[in-house]
């Protein structure tokens, strides 16, 4: 029996990171920190073409833990985070 779809593979490498930056001064809450989480292109190389969109599942201490595409948020803490 013949198929008439045809499968096709596509492998895309992304880079998944963090990085923290000090605030010069705190903000009003007191955080010290800016802190930032990506899913880019290796060296910024475009993936939209791939990915549609990143969903961001934080620590139920956040408001909206759950969040689409950008992140920003300036709070410093550990914890593991799914992506």
């Amino acid at each position: 029996m013949f198929s008439s779809e045809r499968s096709c593979a596509v492998q895309v490498k992304l880079e998944l990171g963090h990085r923290a930056q000090v605030r010069k001064k705190p903000t009003v809450e007191g955080f010290t920190h800016d802190w930032m989480v990506f899913v880019r292109g290796p060296e910024h190389s475009n993936i939209q073409h791939f990915v549609e969109k990143v969903v961001f599942h934080l620590h139920e201490s956040f408001p909206r833990p759950k969040r689409v595409y950008n992140f920003t948020h300036w709070k410093w803490e550990k914890w593991q985070m799914s992506i």
